[in-house]
């Protein structure tokens, strides 16, 4: 009895090895590759901030941070707080959208200005409404992009209501091509 169990033993521990070695020989791997390389350059448009930009605003790539001190019931203009230039040698068409609105039940005004200086002045482009969800400016309209060199300057006229008090935010995003 003894050697009868000792061949069941032997005949599992064979049969469980075959198996394994089955299974991971029924296993069958291609392999296809991805060979890509990633060219890291400068960004083609940049934020520069202005002479009246408030002191703590901060710019980290892509994202420019500023804080606009108001007061209540006084109207405030920044009128070289902040400008977009254009780096690259060619053009670039882009969106300018107010993507978080602040609520007009707060601000009797609160507008964005955009100019553009590619030839030595400033010229008026388009005004945003910052408390319109996706009011936005867009050089698609007119197929007239931000060409290589070029500026615009970015004015914020500001007007909160005499009860407005505490932080607002709100966000506008650029996007470009």
């Amino acid at each position: 009895m003894k050697i009868e169990n000792k061949k069941v033993i032997k005949v599992i521990a064979l049969m469980v090895s075959s198996l394994l070695i089955a299974s991971a020989s029924a296993q069958v791997y291609k392999y296809m590759y991805i060979d890509g390389s990633i060219t890291i350059g400068t960004p083609a448009l940049v934020w520069i901030l202005g002479n009246d930009a408030p002191s703590d605003a901060t710019i980290s790539g892509s994202t420019v941070t500023i804080d606009l001190d108001v007061n209540p019931g006084e109207p405030i203009n920044y009128t070289e707080c902040l400008f977009l230039k254009n780096q690259d040698a060619n053009p670039h068409n882009l969106t300018i959208e107010v993507t978080t609105p602040v609520s007009s039940g707060t601000f009797n005004n609160f507008k964005v200005h955009i100019y553009e200086n590619s030839s030595g002045s400033w010229s008026f482009v388009d005004t945003l409404d910052v408390t319109v969800d996706g009011d936005s400016y867009s050089t698609y309209t007119n197929n007239n992009p931000l060409p290589a060199g070029g500026y615009y300057r970015l004015t914020f006229e500001i007007y909160a209501k005499d009860t407005a008090s505490g932080s607002v935010q709100f966000d506008i995003q650029v996007t470009y091509e």
